[in-house]
């Protein structure tokens, strides 16, 4: 990774992809909710006029599972290589190589920076992968698994403190959000006083060289 990355998490990640395999009535109801994405934004695919695009648009709005519509948008889906430069290229053969192109347990066993790994168990959407790909992150000792009874996929939704002004759903907050924030703050802590080690390391050294080069702290004998 990049000297500048120090860390990172990941919420709800299922580690393995594999939209062809959602059961009933689930891959229908993921299908409707990325088919209505698309619609909401057809005016500004409706610009791309590359004929083979929206061929897969349409193919796409008409697939009836999620499965089929990854599949149909896979030669027009974004990717990134997980190699330098990490550069951003344009599609994929079919629904297969996105999904296993997608699989993070293919890169989470050489994560070499903190990592953050939250899921919750009645997440019905990732759980299950999540857990027959749990032993990756369990080989890497820079990864951290938490995993909650309860928080669904991406929600730890929580009511607010008592005695604080906000109320019922305006008011309430995710845990995971406080979770992810006291996880930053501790690898900038770590990191700073990593710093600081250093600099207090350097300095002692270039005292007892007394600045020439030469160790004062030893002495010829006579």
């Amino acid at each position: 990774l990049p000297k500048c990355i120090g860390g990172g998490a990941a919420m709800g990640n299922p580690l393995h992809i594999h939209s062809g395999t959602i059961a009933f009535p689930w891959n229908m109801l993921l299908g409707a909710g990325v088919k209505r994405s698309i619609l909401q934004n057809a005016s500004s695919l409706r610009q791309h006029h590359e004929p083979g695009f929206q061929h897969a648009m349409k193919k796409a709005l008409l697939a009836p599972t999620i499965g089929k519509l990854d599949d149909a948008a896979a030669p027009y889906l974004v990717r990134n290589d997980s190699h330098p430069p990490y550069s951003t290229r344009i599609g994929f053969k079919d629904g297969e190589e996105y999904w296993w192109e997608s699989s993070s347990h293919r890169y989470v066993g050489h994560v070499s920076v903190p990592l953050l790994k939250i899921s919750a168990q009645d997440d019905f959407l990732v759980f299950g992968q999540f857990q027959r790909k749990l032993n990756h992150c369990l080989e890497n000792p820079n990864v951290v698994v938490v995993k909650t009874r309860c928080g669904g996929h991406l929600g730890w939704q929580e009511s607010p403190p008592p005695g604080s002004s906000g109320s019922g759903l305006g008011g309430s907050g995710s845990w995971s959000d406080v979770a992810v924030a006291d996880f930053i703050e501790a690898l900038l802590q770590i990191r700073q006083e990593d710093r600081e080690k250093k600099k207090l390391l350097r300095s002692r050294r270039g005292t007892a060289n007394n600045g020439d080069g030469v160790d004062s702290s030893y002495n010829t004998p006579k």
